[in-house]
Parts: C-alpha cells; sequence; structure tokens
C-alpha cells in the first residue's frame, strides 16, 4: 500500500490542459498540493500539459510509475487497465463512473473489468470512486481542491461526496489529516486493504472511515483483529433503514447488510459505530488530541451553574464515565484558593466573573484528584468573563493534563475567538456540554474495549457433523430448505442439546399409545416443513391429560391446519413431555457478510413484545457469553428477581456454546431459533422445547 498511498511516480490516463474537465482538475491538484515526484499526463494527442510532457500512452513512458489515475469514458477503462499492466503499473484508481452502481450492463462491465485487473496482475480502487489524498506526501489525485492542513487522521471514505464533505469540516475544525481514501464500488481493494497499513502507518493515530456496505465482512474482521497496532477506529456506516439500504445500493452497488449485526460486530471488534457526521466527527477528534482514558470519573468545571447541570445530566446518562465524587483535600484546595466558588461538588461552579487565572487555578486543582480520569471545561459568553483569555490559558496548560479534557464554549458569535483558539490548538471543543461528554464517554469505552479478556469460549465435545450433514442433505433432496421441529431436534441431540421427551404420531390411537409412555400431561405440536409458526395457526395444544383429551387434541390440530394452512404438507403430530421453566429464546442467524450471529432474550410471546434480546458474533469470547446474558432483562428473572427461584444458567450457557458448535461445524445451517428454551431451577437443567431451522439456498 506505500507505493499506492505514497507514490513516487504519478500518471494521469485521460488527462487535459482544461482545468474545468476531470482529467484537468486532477493534474492541477496534484501540482498544488507540492507533488514532488514525476507527474506523467496521459492524453492521445501528447503535447505538454501545464508544464508536464504528456504522453499518447502509459505504455510509452519507459519508467516506473507507482499508480495510474483513470479519467475517461466508462467504455475505454478496460484498455487503459490493459495498457497499465503491460506498463507494469501495480495499482490503478478508476474515477470513472457508469458501472455496476449505474445499470446491469455496468454491473456485466465491472466484472469484466475485474477479471482485466487481475489478468493483467493490477490492483485496483473504484471504479467510482474519488481519489486520494496523502497530506505530508503532497499527493492529491481527487477532483477536489479542499485540501486540510496535515495532521494524523486517516480517512476512508466509500463515497466521494461524503468524504469531500468530511474534507470541508476538517479545514475548520483545526483537526488535520493524513491520508484520504475513497473506494466507490469496492470491485477489488477495499477497507481490509488499507486498514494493517493505517495500523503500522506513523502518521495515522485514528482512523475514519464512512461506508454504506461491507463488500466482505470475513476479511474485514479479520484485517482488524490483526492490526499490528491498534489504533482507535471511527465508523459512520449508513442504510440503516429499508430506504438507506436501497440508495446505498443505488449509489455504490453496496449491500449494507443486516444493521442489527453490523453493531455487533462493530462492538465486538472494538469499532465505536458513529451515527451521524456529528457524532463521527466528535470522537475523531477527541481520539486524534487526547490520549487514553483509563479512569471512569470526570471532574467538571464551569463559569455557569446551568452548563454545569446539563454537563451532569450527560455524565449521569453516559454509559461508560461518571461525575466524580471528589476527594475531601480536593475540595479543601478549592477552598483555600477559590472562596468565592458556588459550587464545590462536582460539577465545579467557578461563578460567571471567573477570570482566565481562575480557570487555571480550578483545572490545576481538580488534576491532582486522585479518582479523575478526565476533564469537561465549560465556558458561557457572559460579559464578565474573558472566554479568548481563557481559550489562551487553556492551550497554555494543555499538554500537562495527565488525561483527557474537552472544552465547550457554549455560544455563537461571542464564543468564536475563543473557539478558534482552541480549534487553532487542536484541544477538543463542543458546541454543547453533552456533546463534549460524549467524547470522553466514546474514548473511555475504547479503552475498557482494549483492556477487555480474550479468553475463547470453552466448546464442548461433539461428534454431531455427520448425522447432521444427513438430515440436512436429507431435506435438500426433497427440495425443502426449512426442516421439520423432529429434524431440528435430531440435530440438537446429535450436539448434546437437551430436548424433552418425544414421539411423532399419525393417528389417533398412536396418539394415545405415545401419550401413555411419556406419561400425562403432554404438549402436541403439528408437524410440517411449511409450517414455521405453529401457535397462529392452531397447531398446538398444551396440557394435555388424558387419553380422550389426546384424541381430541389430535384431530383438532389437524383440522385446524388443514384450514388454515392448507398447502401445507402436514406429517403427523409430535408428541412432548411437557416441562416447567422460565422461557428463554436462543437463536442463531447466519448473516450474508458476516456469518453466525448468536441472540439471547425473553422467551416465549415476549419475543415480539418487548423485542428485547442481546447478539454476540460467532466466535465469542468467556466474557461475551456472560455479557450477552447478563445484559438483557432475561437475566434479571433468572437470577431470582421478585422472589422467583435461581434459574440454571450454567446450563443455558452450556447450550448457547452447543448451538455456536452447531453454527461453526455446518455452514449450510442458515437459521436456528428455539423459542422457548425452558429453564430450571439451579441444577434442573433446560430444554429446548420448540424449534426452527433453515438451510443456507
Amino acid at each position: 500500500m506505500l507505493a499506492y498511498l505514497n507514490p513516487k511516480a504519478l500518471a494521469v490516463i485521460g488527462a487535459s490542459a482544461d482545468e474545468t474537465k476531470l482529467g484537468g482538475m486532477l493534474v492541477k491538484n496534484m501540482i498544488d498540493a507540492g507533488f514532488k515526484g514525476k507527474l506523467y499526463p496521459i492524453n492521445p494527442k501528447g503535447g505538454e500539459i501545464m508544464g508536464y510532457k504528456a504522453y499518447a500512452n502509459v505504455k510509452e513512458i519507459g519508467e516506473p510509475v507507482d499508480v495510474a489515475v483513470v479519467a475517461v469514458k466508462r467504455d475505454f477503462v478496460i484498455q487503459a487497465i490493459k495498457d497499465c499492466g503491460e506498463a507494469g503499473i501495480k495499482y490503478v484508481s478508476i474515477l470513472t463512473a457508469g458501472f455496476k452502481e449505474d445499470s446491469p450492463e455496468g454491473k456485466k462491465l465491472e466484472e469484466e473489468l475485474v477479471a482485466t485487473a487481475k489478468a493483467c496482475g493490477v490492483r485496483i480502487m473504484g471504479p467510482n470512486c474519488f481519489g486520494n489524498m496523502n497530506i505530508r506526501a503532497g499527493v492529491n489525485y481527487t477532483f477536489s481542491h479542499i485540501v486540510p492542513k496535515a495532521g494524523n487522521i486517516s480517512i476512508m471514505s466509500q463515497s466521494g461526496a461524503v468524504g469531500s464533505s468530511i474534507l470541508d469540516w476538517f479545514c475548520t475544525s483545526g483537526m488535520g489529516v493524513a491520508n484520504f481514501v475513497t473506494f466507490g464500488n469496492k470491485s477489488d481493494l477495499d477497507e481490509a486493504d488499507f486498514i494493517r497499513y493505517f495500523s503500522e502507518d506513523p502518521d495515522t493515530k485514528v482512523i475514519g472511515m464512512y461506508i454504506e456496505g461491507i463488500s466482505n465482512g470475513e476479511r474485514f474482521i479479520k484485517a482488524i483483529e490483526e492490526m499490528p497496532i491498534k489504533k482507535p477506529i471511527v465508523v459512520f456506516k449508513s442504510g440503516k433503514t429499508e430506504a438507506g439500504s436501497k440508495a446505498a445500493s443505488s449509489h455504490t452497488g453496496s449491500i449494507a447488510g443486516s444493521d442489527a449485526v453490523n453493531n455487533v460486530v462493530f462492538k465486538k471488534l472494538n469499532i465505536h459505530r458513529a451515527f451521524d457526521l456529528d457524532e463521527m466527527f466528535d470522537a475523531l477528534m477527541a481520539f486524534s488530541a487526547c490520549e487514553p482514558m483509563k479512569k471512569d470519573a470526570i471532574g467538571i468545571i464551569t463559569n455557569a451553574g446551568g452548563l454545569g447541570v446539563m454537563s451532569a445530566d450527560a455524565a449521569f446518562s453516559a454509559q461508560y464515565v461518571y461525575a466524580a465524587k471528589l476527594a475531601d483535600s480536593t475540595i479543601a484546595e478549592f477552598r483555600e484558593k477559590m472562596p468565592k466558588v458556588a459550587g464545590l461538588t462536582n460539577p465545579i461552579d467557578i461563578r460567571g466573573d471567573a477570570s482566565p487565572e481562575d480557570f487555571e487555578t480550578a483545572v490545576r486543582t481538580i488534576i491532582k484528584d486522585p479518582s479523575v480520569g478526565g476533564l469537561v471545561i465549560m465556558g458561557s459568553p457572559l460579559d464578565t468573563a474573558d472566554l479568548p483569555d481563557v481559550a489562551k490559558v487553556l492551550v497554555k496548560i494543555m499538554h500537562e493534563l495527565p488525561y483527557p479534557a474537552t472544552t465547550c464554549f457554549a455560544g455563537g458569535k461571542k464564543c468564536g475567538e475563543a473557539n478558534a483558539i482552541l480549534k487553532e490548538a487542536q484541544f477538543p471543543t463542543y458546541p454543547t456540554p453533552d456533546r463534549a461528554v460524549r467524547a470522553l464517554d466514546i474514548m473511555r469505552k475504547y479503552q475498557l474495549g482494549l483492556e477487555a479478556p480474550a479468553d475463547p469460549l470453552k466448546m464442548p465435545k461433539a461428534d454431531g457433523r455427520k448425522a447432521v450433514k444427513a438430515i440436512l442433505d436429507g431435506a435438500v433432496a426433497e427440495g425443502r430448505y426449512s426442516l421439520t421441529e423432529a429434524e431440528g431436534k435430531k440435530i440438537f441431540q446429535a450436539y448434546g442439546v437437551p430436548v424433552p421427551g418425544e414421539a411423532s404420531v399419525t393417528s389417533e390411537k398412536d396418539a394415545v399409545d405415545a401419550c401413555n409412555k411419556i406419561c400425562y400431561p403432554v404438549v402436541m405440536k403439528i408437524i410440517s416443513p411449511d409450517i414455521q409458526h405453529k401457535t397462529d395457526v392452531g397447531g398446538v395444544v398444551v396440557g394435555v391429560k388424558d387419553a380422550e383429551a389426546a384424541k381430541n387434541a389430535f384431530n383438532s390440530i389437524m383440522a385446524n391446519c388443514k384450514k388454515n394452512k392448507p398447502e401445507a404438507r402436514l406429517d403427523g403430530v409430535s408428541i412432548q413431555q411437557m416441562v416447567s421453566g422460565q422461557e428463554v429464546i436462543l437463536s442463531m442467524v447466519r448473516d450474508v457478510q458476516f456469518g453466525p450471529v448468536v441472540s439471547f432474550g425473553l422467551g416465549g410471546i415476549y419475543v415480539e413484545i418487548l423485542r428485547e434480546i442481546s447478539q454476540k458474533h460467532v466466535p465469542m469470547t468467556e466474557q461475551q457469553l456472560d455479557d450477552m446474558i447478563t445484559s438483557t432483562k432475561a437475566y434479571k428473572l433468572l437470577s431470582g428477581a421478585r422472589g422467583l427461584p435461581v434459574a440454571d444458567i450454567d446450563a443455558i450457557k452450556d447450550v448457547i456454546r452447543r448451538i455456536v458448535l452447531i453454527s461453526v461445524e455446518n455452514p449450510e445451517i442458515k437459521e436456528i431459533e428455539i423459542n422457548p428454551v425452558l429453564v430450571g431451577k439451579k441444577g434442573e437443567g433446560c430444554y429446548a422445547v420448540d424449534c426452527l431451522c433453515t438451510i443456507v439456498h
């Protein structure tokens, strides 16, 4: 990637002397950026372009070229790739649009483009990309003249327009950029290819990403998990809604993927997901300027009580930080040095007439407190406050601070000069108290992610693959991709997941005989590969207590299903031992991008009503397994809330481990849902009572 992001020689295919044309913009922007390497404009007419000799074809250059930038009409792009291959150029950035994001014809052309590049030994970025920047190297082969100052943030953007907005924000934020990379359609090179490079890049401290879809989830995860040097990653992932997903598809041909699964994977990888550009910028600013936040408690200094209240509320609502309880020695020092302080409980209110020196004294006092690990400093533009001088004082002492600090000079016109001073010094400053607190919360979350134990999940031993494959192959041979409940439970039994005693019957007489063997009371359910939600069609009867009830239940179930689902294949009725316990749901879904994701939560009817589940990506750690269970309302019930008996949580963990093993060893399985799992009292185990299982198709 070094040659791609820091080229010593670069060719612009489609170069023009007209600066209003794309090929002219690219040459002009490289010149204006101060590129010190060799620049080769490529134009069929040859001649000279902006003081540089122009070549009719890259093959005529006769010197090594690191990168070619393609800005020709769509129909000429593939030939340009062939020419680059013959010229020995290994990296090509294609700015030309009109490929898979445009039409089926464009999609087919892009497939041909990728095949051609592979055959020629050329790696491509794009097509439909915006180009790249390396600020310190004087590289700007984008069609934007907006170039921020050099800094320590590397940006990757799938959208050129959003990338341009990000660049423009940097120009006014005080923050600087190391590298700026855009992907477009991501037909070849993508985020994973650059994550490792930025991890080892000494100019990069934090990585920011705007993406609409992840093209290869497995590579993405692997690249982040194998980062040689861990660095904060902030992702703004759009396409959260159905409308957004469709827009992403038409924009860059991206598959947005399940938004809930994106959240699960980002959390696992210790990536901060921003949900809007403001949050993305706020996080980048904090990570760029501050060192790690090692403690949860924050101190708050303000010259306005109202701002203090807002920040205290924000700290109370935060997930990872809270307002510190200051030590008695800290409060005593405030009393001694600042007798006019209005409030001595955190937040520290140093009053509206506080001088710049008062702010400095307050900061120097609070940073001695042993409990504080972060600081928010706020100022209101009162006539009695000299905020520009306060800002200068903060800039003077900012490098003496032992932990992250953010500022908020809340206002507009009267705060402009002070905020400009802070931004120029790259002291993180935010327009509202809640955003100043949120920045510290984000930093603390990242640090906790780094410190999280990485102990792998303790997997049970089971030899179920052969039996499961036979079940799956049998279903597919019949043209079925949904298993019956009986087939699903055979899979569970093959992997040691407990299921109630059960029998399958096709007549009244068999039903009575089976009930007598299993022992009353029993549950009776329809067996059908075409009915996934049995209760909805009258296919379940619970609490069957005697032979007469068994006959009635059998006939009722068959009649209901014939009436309510006439097209369904009915294979009989399942008779199951009636077990008791608390209901939870356990499921596995194989995501198209990221693979297996396991879910846990309240079961039975509460799944649809409360929609409260916790999810983890496979593979997971022991800590993540614990978190998945303890973060739910189900855990409160299972652990003995309101006098309920303590449930067998260890048994639930064992079942989850076995479902994880099933998902890993049987990639053909698309989905498993057990609802409910009935959890007995501690030591009594649990049972998979009802299940749904589908096959990848």
